[in-house]
């Protein structure tokens, strides 16, 4: 029920790389041969290590349609949800890198972003969405997720930064928000039962109660309720009985039409 259009380019995690996504996509800024490396396939510094290409040609004809698919569907969006991962970044030719697409670490330069680095990056961000969709609500969290091969010092060191420039960006501005996702795991899921086992990652049961959170915050007790009939339905349709039968096809069919008669304008989602 909710159109979404989630990391055209793979997640990244840095501040730098996401607002060098962002400017190309306000500036509707293209990607040419230079943009893109070889080594077995093609791929480009600027994107996720998912971003592999047999031919030059394929990466750049597949980059520049979501570059378009991005920019048209940023310009007409509600909301602009901005999450950030770290502020340690990873430096190549001195150019911030959004993944070292497994390469030797030689290649590269590992380094913490500077206070005012940030600020500045996520204000960037922040004004190159406005370039295009100047109503748009832009909401802003850091990411639950520690990066603890870089250290644990270093990691909490990363996410300090994220959130004191964040905070710092806020203040003046109207029609942003902050949503504590990273302070929501740290401080009230303090357990590690809430943590997969690379004790890094939140398990399903973690990742749940930061989106109920994030409903109460941000949905009206009546998109709730639709979410949750969406939840039950999606549940019932996703089972797969041991034996399968004519009936469960049936009693899916049925609860879909009792949904949409329900909440009419699902039907064209």
């Amino acid at each position: 029920m909710l159109d979404n259009y989630s990391n055209p380019f793979g997640i990244l995690y840095n501040p730098i790389s996401i607002e060098k996504i962002i400017r190309r996509i306000s500036d509707n800024q293209k990607y040419s041969n230079t943009d893109f490396d070889h080594r077995t396939d093609y791929f480009s510094f600027e994107h996720h290590g998912n971003f592999k290409y047999k031919t030059v040609e394929n990466a750049i004809a597949d980059s520049n349609k979501k570059l378009d698919d991005a920019h048209t569907l940023l310009k007409k969006s509600n909301v602009v949800v901005l999450t950030f991962g770290t502020s340690l970044v990873y430096s190549r030719d001195d150019e911030v890198v959004a993944n070292c697409h497994k390469l030797p670490n030689n290649e590269f330069e590992q380094r913490q972003l500077s206070f005012d680095e940030v600020k500045t990056s996520i204000e960037n961000t922040i004004q190159n969405i406005r370039n295009i969709n100047a109503d748009a609500h832009i909401l802003l969290t850091v990411s639950p997720i520690r990066h603890l091969r870089s250290g644990i010092p270093e990691s909490s060191r990363s996410k300090a930064v994220l959130s004191a420039a964040m905070h710092e960006v806020l203040e003046p501005l109207e029609n942003v928000s902050y949503f504590p996702s990273y302070e929501i795991f740290i401080d009230e899921l303090r357990d590690y039962r809430f943590a997969k086992e690379d004790m890094t990652h939140p398990t399903l049961q973690a990742e749940n109660y930061i989106w109920e959170r994030f409903c109460e915050t941000y949905f009206s007790s009546e998109t709730i309720k639709i979410l949750e009939d969406v939840n039950k339905y999606n549940q019932f349709a996703s089972h797969r009985p041991i034996h399968p039968n004519e009936l469960h096809n049936v009693q899916v069919a049925e609860k879909k039409t009792a949904l949409l008669n329900k909440h009419p304008f699902l039907n064209n989602k």
